[in-house]
């Protein structure tokens, strides 16, 4: 048994290899004039779990060339760990004759491997895309003792689609948790409130949520939390891609801390314990 790491989770790959005493896979990558990817394993495997992101979408060839090449050097039944499954939201049809993402992906995925471990999916629709085969982990207890770590006063959810999710981080770290009122006005914009009979004066806050993408919704709970008199906002995310960069939370945010299933400046927490944990019966 190996660990096979695609190009944007060899740090996850690291830790999750040194937890499990499981060796890395010896793998070449490069790319060709034209920008094609090529990848060849250097050596023959029995069993690997390979580990990979599906973002940004270059990580989706990836995953399956490396996957083809775990299969070309003697893998009968690759296991995948998707540390972040993007194009998972669109999870079904929202407009006539749309093309699901999360769908096609689950089908290419469920054709060459065994099984599929998800961390933190985006919608238990987009687990149901992948059967059987299919395991989600769930991130909120590193979340959770994070903010305990961080002396935080109260866990706040930027809404009810993360309500769930933010009272079992509260539990974790032993706080009191709410969430938000958010209406959406369009696309790009949202018009938050805090529930009434709630006060967050002078308490440092913990706002939590799964996904930062361009980070609309956050910049906005952080604002109305300023402006009603939080101490501090320290925000928290299992998945952080910030693709708006991060120059707008400027005044409004006094920390970021976000998981390494997207690696970056702002993976102060790792889900490779999780992780491990999840992949060693499969070992």
């Amino acid at each position: 048994m190996k660990i096979v790491s695609t190009s944007n989770s060899e740090g996850l790959s690291s830790k999750i290899s040194s937890i499990l005493d499981v060796p890395l896979a010896r793998i070449s990558r490069r790319r060709f004039a034209d920008g094609e990817l090529y990848v060849r394993l250097e050596e023959p495997l029995d069993e690997a779990i390979l580990v990979g992101s599906t973002y940004p979408d270059s990580g989706i060839i990836d995953i399956l060339l490396t996957a083809d090449a775990s299969l070309n050097a003697g893998v009968k039944k690759p296991i995948l760990l998707i540390p972040y499954f993007g194009y998972a939201r669109q999870d079904a049809m929202f407009q006539p004759y749309e093309a699901v993402s999360a769908r096609v992906l689950s089908n290419l995925f469920k054709e060459r491997f065994e099984k599929i471990l998800v961390i933190n999916m985006h919608s238990p629709e987009g687990m149901a895309f992948l059967g059987k085969k299919g395991e989600e982990i769930r991130a909120e207890p590193v979340i959770g003792k994070k903010v305990k770590e961080d002396g935080n006063d109260l866990v706040i959810s930027p809404d009810d689609g993360f309500k769930e999710e933010g009272e079992n981080i509260s539990k974790v770290a032993g706080l009191d948790s709410i969430y938000l009122n958010k209406k959406r006005v369009s696309d790009t914009k949202v018009e938050i409130t805090i529930p009434e009979g709630i006060s967050v004066r002078d308490k440092v806050v913990a706002l939590t949520d799964d996904m930062i993408s361009t980070g609309g919704t956050i910049l906005e709970s952080s604002k109305v939390l300023k402006q009603n008199g939080a101490k501090a906002i320290n925000v928290y995310c299992v998945h952080g891609l910030f693709v708006s960069g991060t120059s707008k939370y400027a005044g409004f945010v006094d920390s970021i801390s976000t998981t390494d299933t997207v690696e970056g400046p702002f993976s102060k927490m790792t889900v490779s314990e999780i992780a491990a944990s999840s992949l060693r019966k499969y070992i």
